[in-house]
């Protein structure tokens, strides 16, 4: 392999690294390593470790607790003491997806 094809693998694998970087957190639970989808592209938290968040880290950490629900993973918010936090975020949730739906010219 030469330099240029050493260069482009590596642009390539670098581009591939950040897009996946600022599109999804690499979320460590109980279970294991969860790939979770982010509400918007940003190099912000790349990876969390949610094995003994608490509630107020939870609260700090809203749009991580969101995007978990879309995800359909809201099994890995599991704390007696968390559920009425994740049944307001998952509330908050359906009416932001409500409100994107109602909105004209959305395709």
């Amino acid at each position: 392999m030469n330099r240029t094809e050493s260069f482009l693998l590596g642009l390539v694998l670098g581009v591939a690294t950040l897009y996946g970087a600022m599109h999804y957190t690499v979320v460590r639970a109980q279970d294991g390593f969860h790939f979770i989808p982010k509400f918007t592209a940003k190099l912000d938290k790349p990876y969390v470790d949610i094995r003994s968040f608490t509630l107020e880290q939870w609260q700090n950490r809203q749009t991580l607790a969101l995007s978990i629900l879309k995800a359909k993973k809201g099994y890995l918010i599991e704390d007696h003491a968390l559920s009425g936090f994740k049944h307001s975020t998952q509330q908050l949730l359906d009416q932001f997806a409500l409100a994107n739906r109602q909105k004209p010219g959305r395709l």
